[in-house]
């Protein structure tokens, strides 16, 4: 969160905390002296009396600055135990200490951007991004900056909400937060030696890059190793890991139940560990990698859905998977659709290769297959919607049917 946004949500419930003293205050003695604290540093004073409510108080402008300004920064841990004395709700105190942390290390990360050498937007190989000691630099604030939180706060302090949880198991699986936060730091750390790779490649993977990247990978793996238990570093792999990355993105329309996707998982990571981990660049070894799961796929699922997971995961069909998928069709319909492909195609080359056609002739029966082309894939895809959306992913084909110029004859 930005700083400024930071600071003036923090005001916004520092007010909600005067509002809630001063209500407290009002409802427990109307007739007492109309000031209200919570004692020692970081006293926060109501000037409210009994026939004047908060909200008229607040209207004739009170000093929400003064008050903020009167919590202290130096003493954070004696200001955690007076408001946890006055009564106040653990995330009001989140909230004011994060601020007030948040105050103590921005001077500290606008030194940190200050030192970043800005480059012509039309020469910069980092997309606008920070360069990397800039950002390591700023990992590494962060990283003390949650620490002092937890100090603060205790354990859960920094990070205590339903939201910020159910994400974290969702990512690592069923972690106790101390496990999560070294996780984390082993994750960003190695992170952060890739993007150093890929920043130096820019662009062109190389295969000393690979080696690289190779060697990172079963570093990282070893550090988890050493940290969890198996049944925890399984869980985490089987979520964050490369190998979990790579089956997402090549599964595709398959759908896998969990013992599938478990099966699949460690197919693929024993490929891996033949083959070496999936790289940018690595086209042969994606190959060889698919091939060795199929193989083992074959014998641990069952026919139909071998062939489900043989489609789902063929670069031929892949395109055409997610555009089936996106249009709400039957997985069937790509088989239907890659088959008109192949088999116009293939009719499409044997029109050109035959030489004792005409180029008028030629172009006469290629209009026909293109028109043949058009009906059977309208159908395939649901109209002429799935036509039009086809024509744009995975049907610049159908160009090779359009019938070419004919040269008049010479003389």
């Amino acid at each position: 969160m930005k700083p400024l946004l930071f600071t003036l949500l923090a005001v916004s419930l520092v007010a909600n905390v005067v509002l809630s003293v001063r209500s407290r205050h009002s409802a427990s003695s109307p007739s007492s002296d109309a000031s209200a604290s919570v004692s020692a540093p970081g006293t926060m004073v109501s000037s409210t009396t009994p026939d004047q409510s908060p909200a008229s108080g607040l209207a004739e402008g009170a000093p929400l600055a003064q008050t903020w300004a009167q919590l202290p920064s130096g003493d954070l841990k004696g200001l955690v135990g007076r408001l946890r004395t006055a009564g106040f709700s653990e995330s009001m105190i989140r909230a004011i200490i994060a601020a007030q942390v948040n105050e103590q290390f921005s001077a500290r990360r606008k030194a940190l951007l200050a030192q970043q050498e800005e480059t012509p937007y039309w020469n910069s190989p980092q997309r606008f991004g920070l360069d990397p000691k800039t950002m390591s630099a700023l990992r590494e604030l962060n990283r003390e900056q949650k620490e002092l939180l937890q100090q603060l706060l205790g354990p859960d302090g920094a990070t205590r909400n339903d939201e910020r949880q159910a994400y974290q198991r969702r990512q690592y699986g069923p972690l106790a937060q101390d496990k999560v936060d070294q996780l984390q730091n082993i994750v960003s750390d190695y992170g952060e030696l890739r993007q150093q790779i890929y920043s130096a490649a820019n662009g062109v993977i190389l295969p000393e890059d690979r080696e690289k990247l190779t060697l990172l990978e079963k570093e990282q793996r070893a550090d988890l190793a050493a940290m969890l238990t198996p049944q925890e570093l399984e869980n985490y792999e089987l979520r964050r890991s490369s190998t979990a990355s790579l089956l997402h993105s090549q599964l595709g329309t398959f759908k896998p139940t969990e013992e599938e996707f478990r099966a699949i998982f460690h197919a693929t990571r024993a490929a891996e560990n033949q083959f070496g981990s999936i790289s940018p660049g690595g086209g042969t070894q994606i190959q060889q990698i698919r091939t060795a799961v199929l193989d083992q796929a074959k014998i641990l699922l069952t026919p139909e859905r071998f062939a489900d997971l043989k489609q789902a995961t063929d670069p031929v069909y892949q395109q055409v998977n997610r555009l089936v998928a996106r249009l709400e069709l039957p997985a069937s319909a790509a088989i239907q659709i890659v088959a008109v492909q192949q088999d116009i195609a293939k009719r499409a080359g044997a029109l050109r290769a035959d030489s004792s056609l005409s180029p008028a002739q030629r172009n006469i029966q290629l209009s026909g297959l293109l028109q043949e082309a058009t009906t059977n894939l309208t159908a395939a895809l649901g109209g002429a919607r799935g036509l039009e959306a086809y024509k744009q992913y995975g049907g610049q084909w159908l160009q090779i049917l359009q019938p070419r110029p004919v040269q008049p004859p010479k003389g």
